[in-house]
């Protein structure tokens, strides 16, 4: 098909469509495919399907905006291919990478609907991943955990119930999330606004306030409180927006705008008030996470304060229960209280300092701070405590080196609060190291290439596989810092021979980031010859755990009588950084089975080998319940689940096993996998 004349004289042809797309004008492209392609019986259209589909993907890609008008075009794009999928994953992956959240909810329609359409087992692989991914991406991992937490539900109920005069009264639910604070709420009062920026919890908010019948009482505005305007006042202004370290979400700020634009004299908030606590603590697992020393160097991770200037990160966050040997040697000091409630007191909270002195209860060597929060939520000693919930991990600031505490001692701890950044400072720092100053070197890099200091195991063998000529014409793409401490003993020679590849990330998952660099090292360049290392495998294990059961899975038991059934859709379906020596709750349920073996051939990727695997493994069962599988990874022959960490799929809920082997379906695209049950 030459071309066609559209409206006022246009002309639409396939042969400016497909220049169009080589010159990345892809709007361009898609206007005369739109046009040329309709105009062609359908079973004919399938040959331009793959043009159609890039031009489309590219089109999505180029701006953010795309992503909504692509899938309010949808209905068109499906006319011109009702029958075939190419164009649909397209769409889907496009608006993946756009990172839009209702539009990321808007693509499970048009996945469900290319699932019943294709019976290609490498489509539907595709397709099982982006279902997923779409359900979890833009969907908060803490947010599950957060509503199971009784303690803190039963607070909040209580401060809603005590602060909410009459049903007249005007209630602000900022962060409103899932909606569950908003539902308690609305009970009490008829009118309820609730703002919640994260598109997708706005909408899920909207179908869980239908389901408990108060969506007639409840005004969700999927908005940041301070880019709402409405000349409404509150009568309680309740924001559960409290990270580990309380500030971290902005509440001062938050409030201090809700106290201007929404309140009046007489405006209650929830909380009231907010006390930030620091205990020094002993874990040598955390200290080696985030601390590591190779070649003359000390390596210290993001959240380690090296010096008196802030480091990119202010703390970690990590809970107790991860870690057996997780032990406080001093009791909580007062750090700083802000005031919500009074707005003259909150502002001093923007910018503030101060010091305090820990006493340790007992010798020991400590690693670094915790920093937990209690708040007040009525002034009436409605008190929750983060360290006593499970919503709420502590912060955690690592010590650049450990320090040996003693009972009798007094150490001086600094802190800054700027515009809701904490900052906490050892200043206890034992003289010689103080001395030292500048003789020792420090350096930050990131937890990935501090992992890979950390796990050597299988190092030795995997530069074994590379010859001494072989090693000037070696690339790391890895970034391991020992690989790279070899490789400048050698000058660096042109072409890329041999090139140095890390599948593991520091949580334990496949490093997507390490496939891509692997396809755009090898692609059709034939003079890489060599991937070290050669052979990567991983194995499963079914398992079940009551703590990533409580942690993936909405509790309806926790919800204070809120329905909460509409979240279930939106289960975690991966959990990482799971630390088998340091965890009693995890329960292998089978025996081992390999999900996938890596032989990396430049070759095998060059022919597209793993672009996507899709296979179905039949697992037997060994006790009565599994919630998913537990991976690890075999480099070399070698395992190492004493210092790497471990990660895991998790099933949409917790299957009970019988006596009859179970199917899995294991996929794998571009980097991304997934394990789950097979589809009846």
């Amino acid at each position: 098909m030459s071309g066609t004349s559209g409206e006022q004289g246009q002309f639409f042809s396939m042969e400016i469509a497909n220049k169009a797309l080589v010159d990345g004008n892809f709007e361009e492209a898609l206007k005369h495919f739109f046009v040329c392609i309709k105009m062609l019986p359908v079973e004919r259209r399938g040959r331009y399907e793959d043009q159609f589909a890039a031009a489309i993907h590219g089109w999505i890609t180029q701006s953010s905006e795309h992503a909504a008008r692509a899938v309010n075009l949808y209905p068109q794009i499906r006319d011109l291919f009702p029958e075939t999928v190419r164009t649909k994953i397209a769409i889907v992956k496009a608006v993946q990478i756009s990172g839009q959240g209702k539009w990321l909810l808007n693509c499970l329609p048009i996945v469900k609907e290319a699932m019943a359409l294709t019976t290609n087992p490498e489509d539907r692989a595709i397709l099982r991943i982006a279902r997923v991914n779409l359900t979890t991406v833009p969907f908060p991992q803490w947010h599950i955990r957060m509503v199971n937490d009784t303690m803190r539900n039963e607070f909040f109920l209580q401060a809603l119930t005590a602060s909410i005069k009459s049903k007249s009264s005007v209630v602000f639910d900022i962060g409103s999330g899932t909606g569950l604070l908003s539902v308690m709420a609305a009970r009490m009062s008829n009118l309820v606004i609730a703002l919640e920026e994260d598109v997708c919890l706005a909408m899920i908010s909207k179908e869980v306030l239908k389901r408990n019948k108060v969506a007639d009482r409840v005004t969700v505005h999927a908005k940041n409180s301070m880019q709402f305007e409405t000349s409404q006042n509150a009568d309680v202004i309740v924001s559960e927006t409290m990270d580990c370290c309380c500030f971290g979400e902005r509440i001062i700020e938050t409030f201090l705008d809700a106290h201007v634009r929404f309140a009046h004299e007489n405006t209650i908030f929830i909380p009231q008030k907010a006390t930030v606590y620091v205990r020094l603590f002993q874990c040598r697992e955390i200290f080696d996470i985030h601390c590591q020393d190779y070649s003359g160097i000390r390596y210290r991770s993001e959240y380690v304060k090296i010096n008196d200037e802030p480091t990119e990160q202010p703390y970690w966050c990590a809970a107790r229960e991860d870690y057996a040997e997780f032990e406080f040697l001093s009791p909580p000091e007062e750090l700083h209280t802000a005031d919500f409630s009074r707005l003259d007191v909150l502002q001093k909270s923007l910018r503030c300092e101060g010091s305090t002195k820990l006493k340790p209860k007992k010798k020991g060597v400590a690693h670094g701070f915790t920093i937990h929060f209690v708040a007040d939520l009525t002034g009436t000693g409605v008190l929750v405590d983060s360290g006593d919930c499970h919503a709420w991990d502590y912060g955690v600031v690592p010590f650049k080196e450990p320090c040996v505490v003693d009972v009798g001692q007094e150490l001086d701890v600094s802190w800054k609060l700027v515009n809701n950044r904490l900052d906490v400072y050892n200043n206890f720092y034992s003289e010689k190291l103080q001395k030292a100053g500048s003789l020792i070197q420090y350096q930050t890099i990131s937890m990935d290439r501090l992992h890979k200091i950390r796990d050597d195991s299988y190092f030795k063998q995997m530069m074994a596989e590379i010859t001494i000529n072989e090693l000037p014409f070696t690339e790391d793409i890895s970034f391991c810092v020992p690989a790279e401490c070899v490789l400048k003993t050698y000058p660096n020679k042109e072409p890329t021979g041999t090139i140095i590849a890390g599948f593991i990330r520091h949580d334990g998952s496949l490093n997507q980031d390490n496939m891509f660099r692997i396809e755009q090292c090898v692609g059709h360049r034939d003079f890489v010859k060599k991937i070290v290392p050669s052979q990567v495998r991983i194995y499963g294990h079914l398992f079940y755990s009551d703590y990533i059961h409580f942690d993936a899975r909405p509790d309806p038991t926790a919800h204070c009588k809120v329905d909460l059934a509409t979240v279930r859709n939106f289960n975690l379906r991966e959990m990482r950084d799971i630390r088998l020596t340091q965890r009693n709750d995890i329960v292998l349920a089978s025996e081992e089975f390999e999900m996938i073996f890596f032989d990396n051939d430049p070759n095998n990727y060059r022919n597209d080998l793993y672009e996507t695997v899709t296979k179905e493994i039949t697992v037997q069962p060994n006790l009565g319940a599994a919630d998913g599988v537990l991976y690890e990874f075999e480099v070399l022959g070698v395992r190492n689940s004493k210092l790497r960490p471990v990660a895991a799929f998790l099933f949409q809920d917790r299957i009970r096993t019988g006596d009859q082997p179970i199917t899995l379906n294991f996929d794998y695209h571009l980097g991304e996998m997934l394990i789950s049950l097979k589809e009846d």
